[in-house]
């Protein structure tokens, strides 16, 4: 009896290959890297799906190249998040945003950066 196929847009986290494009430029990891990140957009076949092109059996993006290194990063490294010296603070933290990396990665980035967190205090009466 043949192994059961998930169903259609659901992938096991296995070793499949999974090509990425960010703005003509490809990337390859395997499910299992993004997969470690279930909340994130990479990491949730239902989010990363509406990228999908199945023409070309990869995942489209148009978005900032140079970030994307430190994006896939993250994965690979379970969880560390470094901005690249040539992507500017502004830009790297919107990308962090639309990849759904999540607060906590926000915050471990901005306190790489010297960003001091701010602690709420009670407004005077």
């Amino acid at each position: 009896m043949p192994p059961s196929l998930p169903a259609a847009g659901e992938q096991d986290c296995c070793g499949e290959r999974v090509v990425i494009n960010i703005s003509g430029l490809r990337f390859e990891t395997q499910l299992k890297t993004l997969c470690q990140f279930p909340e994130t957009l990479l990491g949730d076949p239902k989010r990363r799906m509406r990228y999908f092109d199945p023409l070309r059996n990869e995942y489209f993006f148009d978005r900032n190249r140079p970030s994307f290194d430190a994006i896939l990063y993250y994965y690979q490294s379970g969880g560390r998040i470094r901005r690249p010296v040539n992507v500017p603070i502004d830009i790297f933290s919107e990308e962090i945003r639309f990849y759904q990396l999540g607060e906590e990665a926000m915050e471990k980035f901005r306190e790489d950066e010297g960003f001091l967190r701010e602690e709420e205090r009670p407004l005077p009466r």
